[in-house]
């Protein structure tokens, strides 16, 4: 009955990720650009896995949960980052190393904020004082190590990658 649960909850996840993969090419029109702001994910979540196995908690509902929110709002840093840098390279015909340079400048505010504020508004309840904070201990902490993790992803990784994969079709 447990691996009927899990099963489930697998196959969920690869059907978000297939339908987000769908969405996100529809919107990039490029089968390409999605594989760059998805490739995120599995970054970050072994981040925040591995802080968990380093602090000796194991993963349940909450840091799930903590994961999941994560990895929602770098994706969507990242979902900006390559939509600025397509539109200075391709629309307004900057060089791929401008538009890049550019985009992450200007983007570079918007994320730290996005991050700064919700890793600040978690901190709180990492302090273990009484039962309800002990139950959020997880979230909070999975959910600030996924938050570094994926800032760093989204400010350096994306637009290497970007620039690995359109160098050559410039």
């Amino acid at each position: 009955l447990v691996n009927c649960g899990i099963t489930s909850a697998v196959v969920i996840l690869l059907i978000s990720i297939l339908m987000m993969y769908f969405i996100l090419c529809a919107q990039f029109e490029s089968f390409l650009q999605p594989l760059i702001v998805l490739s995120e994910v599995p970054m970050d979540t072994a981040f925040a896995l591995l802080c968990l196995w380093l602090c000796g908690h194991t993963l349940n509902l909450m840091s799930a949960i903590g994961i999941i929110v994560s990895c929602g709002i770098v994706i969507n840093d990242s979902i900006l980052k390559v939509d600025t840098m397509n539109r200075l390279w391709r629309r307004e015909g900057r060089s791929l190393v401008n538009a890049i340079w550019r985009g992450g400048h200007s983007r570079l505010r918007p994320i730290l904020m996005t991050s700064l504020t919700t890793i600040l508004a978690v901190v709180p309840f990492l302090n273990r004082g009484d039962m309800g904070s002990a139950l959020q201990f997880p979230l909070s902490l999975t959910l600030i190590v996924g938050m570094v993790a994926g800032t760093l992803v989204s400010l350096f990784f994306i637009p290497l990658i970007y620039y690995l994969i359109y160098k050559r079709k410039v």
